[in-house]
């Protein structure tokens, strides 16, 4: 079960995953059928993805760029 959440507001759903050990700079890649399923709308210019939850609002993930 994977959670999003924001302040107050949390959208949770099952996500398969398929590991793979590779050199990349993403921590995860969300497919395009979990993206439909969330009714999400993504924007890689700015780093977010947008997608409504059941209380009728509309979450925001912001991508972290910060090098650790």
């Amino acid at each position: 079960m994977n959670t999003f959440d924001q302040d107050q507001l949390s959208k949770s759903f099952t996500i398969r995953y398929l590991i793979v050990n590779e050199n990349t700079s993403y921590f995860t890649l969300i497919g395009i059928k979990t993206l439909n399923e969330l009714g999400a709308i993504v924007s890689m210019p700015h780093l977010k993805m947008k997608f409504p939850i059941l209380t009728g609002k509309i979450m925001i993930v912001k991508a972290n760029q910060k090098q650790e």
